[in-house]
């Protein structure tokens, strides 16, 4: 064979050569394309699959149970701030609606004088339903001295609406929370069942024969079948507060349903002379 002829036969395998591989690469880029498709769609399938098998709300993230409202009922007794040069009220009506507003409860330091009804609005947030086990107030440390000084809100009690109504000595040695109804241990047996959206209002008395005592309420619950456990604080983000209330009015303010202006203690005295007594 000529030197020609080997020349033109390489020539043409090396033309072929490059072909090919210009015909490979685009087929293996459209077969990798395939597959990331088919990889995707089988994936996504799997993901119907299993959401479809799961209850409802099973992805939803965090706890099955959201604290919607934590506040004082109204009107269920006295309020008491020690440091009384932090607080100014025009009249009985503009201390009533302080004490009573939840943005001020969150930036004052107050006390419940003797007994107090707090509202704690549940709801909850799967659909799977979640079992509230177990709701009970927890000190935070030890209690101390009744506080004697301060400006007092006089807070009168008033009907309630249908709710679950418990009640708890804070001070006593185990605190505990009983059926307002018949006073047996609510959650001894018991339980509260949220579905998702369903919401529950549960009203709890607290009181103090004298201590000073702060303390949350810690709920125990079962959510997705995992027991869990939450902590409920007053506004604020910080532990409720209460001291027993001092007889005779001995504080240095009182804003009493009988007078609207505060009252000292040597109003107190001269009212006990004149039943219609009241500063002006």
């Amino acid at each position: 064979m000529s030197k020609k002829r080997s020349r033109e036969t390489e020539t043409d395998a090396l033309r072929q050569g490059r072909l090919a591989s210009l015909v490979r690469k685009p087929a293996t880029w459209v077969v990798g394309v395939i597959l990331v498709a088919l990889g995707a769609t089988f994936s996504s399938g799997l993901q119907s699959l299993f959401a479809g098998l799961l209850p409802d709300g099973w992805s939803e993230p965090g706890s099955g149970i959201k604290v919607v409202d934590v506040r004082r009922k109204p009107l269920s007794g006295p309020v008491l701030i020690p440091q009384t040069e932090s607080v100014t009220f025009s009249d009985q009506t503009d201390a009533r609606e302080k004490v009573n507003d939840p943005e001020w409860e969150a930036q004052h330091e107050w006390y419940a004088a003797g007994r107090i009804t707090w509202e704690v609005t549940l709801i909850g947030r799967h659909s799977d339903p979640v079992v509230i086990t177990d709701l009970r107030p927890s000190r935070t440390g030890a209690c101390t001295e009744m506080i004697r000084q301060g400006t007092v809100v006089d807070d009168v009690p008033q009907g309630e609406g249908k709710k679950i109504e418990l009640t708890t000595a804070i001070d006593a040695e185990v605190p505990e929370l009983t059926s307002v109804d018949d006073g047996s241990a609510y959650f001894d047996g018991g339980t509260v069942t949220l579905a998702k959206g369903e919401t529950v209002v549960i009203s709890i008395q607290a009181t103090s024969a004298g201590p000073t005592c702060q303390w949350v309420l810690e709920a125990d619950y079962v959510d997705h079948g995992k027991r869990e456990t939450m902590t409920i604080e007053a506004p604020g983000d910080r532990p409720f507060g209460i001291t027993g209330s001092s007889e005779g009015n001995p504080y240095q303010l009182t804003w009493s349903i009988v007078c609207d202006q505060a009252m000292t203690p040597e109003d107190w005295a001269a009212r006990k002379k004149d039943p219609d007594y009241c500063p002006t």
